[in-house]
Order: C-alpha cells, then sequence, then structure tokens
C-alpha cells in the first residue's frame, strides 16, 4: 500500500464520516441529558404542586373542622363548668334551707347511683315516703335550690 491508498482510505468518507458522527452524537447526547433534566425539573415542580394542593386540601377539609369542633366542645365544657358552680352553689344553698329535712330534690341528689345501692339496688325513700326515683321534670322549679318558700333569704339562711 503506497501512501496515496492510505490517504485516499483516510480521506475518503469513512474516517471523516466516522468523526462527524461521532461530534453529532456528542451534541445530541448533549441535548437528551438537558432535556431529561428540564423533565426532571418539571416533575419536581409538580409534585411540589400535588403536595401543596394536597396538603391546602387536608387543611380545608380535615384541620378547620376539627379546630372548630376543638373550640365548640371547648365553650361547652367551660359552660359545663359554670353550671357545676352554680350546681354546687344552689346545694350549698340548699344546705342552709329552713326545709333541707323535707325537700325532695336534696333527697334526689343525695341518692346513690346504682352502682353504689346496697339491698338489691332499690332505692331509698324520700322523708316523707316519697320515692327517689322521680324524674328531674317532676322537681323543676320546686323545692328549695329553685324558689324556697316565701319568707326565705337569698343566701338560704334566716
Amino acid at each position: 500500500m503506497n501512501i496515496s491508498e492510505v490517504l485516499n482510505v483516510l480521506l475518503g468518507g469513512g474516517l471523516v464520516a466516522t468523526i462527524v458522527a461521532i461530534c453529532t452524537l456528542r451534541a445530541t447526547i448533549r441535548k437528551a441529558k438537558a432535556e431529561s433534566m428540564k423533565a426532571e425539573a418539571d416533575a419536581e415542580t409538580v409534585r411540589m404542586d400535588n403536595t401543596e394542593h394536597a396538603t391546602r386540601i387536608l387543611v380545608e377539609n380535615i384541620v378547620k373542622p376539627l379546630k372548630e369542633e376543638l373550640n365548640e366542645t371547648r365553650r361547652c365544657l367551660d359552660a359545663s363548668k359554670r353550671e357545676m358552680a352554680r350546681l354546687r352553689k344552689a346545694i350549698d344553698t340548699a344546705n342552709s334551707c329552713k326545709h333541707h329535712d323535707d325537700c325532695p330534690v336534696l333527697v334526689g341528689v343525695r341518692d346513690k347511683p346504682k352502682s353504689e345501692r346496697g339491698h338489691g339496688g332499690k332505692r331509698e325513700t324520700g322523708v316523707r315516703g316519697q320515692s327517689a326515683e322521680r324524674g328531674s321534670t317532676d322537681m323543676v322549679g320546686g323545692g328549695c335550690a329553685g324558689g324556697g318558700a316565701a319568707g326565705d333569704t337569698a343566701g338560704g339562711t334566716d
């Protein structure tokens, strides 16, 4: 092989085409990598948007109603505490009432729950022979805690 044949092979299309193909292929690979990175960034943005949207839905549909329910429960608890304090004060006042011994309301308040009762689970009868099982509707407005008799003072003492 002489020099002209070697130059002909080298410069003849095969080598030049291979070099051009390699350069073009590198550019194509760089372009594909750039597109891949852009697609990954877009996917991450979509994932973050979805996470933010899901969090917003969670807060609006679950957290806010739970907070409102908790606040309502706290208000009810505070109201119950106030009512219990009023009941304790009324019972303390009723204990010093002049009709204390015959008061059906106090008998009902003193009545033990079913789990603490003795002798077969029956309730005891009131002072006047009345059953202490009367419902609370029978006692509304009656007794010493509610109104009291004429001549009673507001404090319940004479």
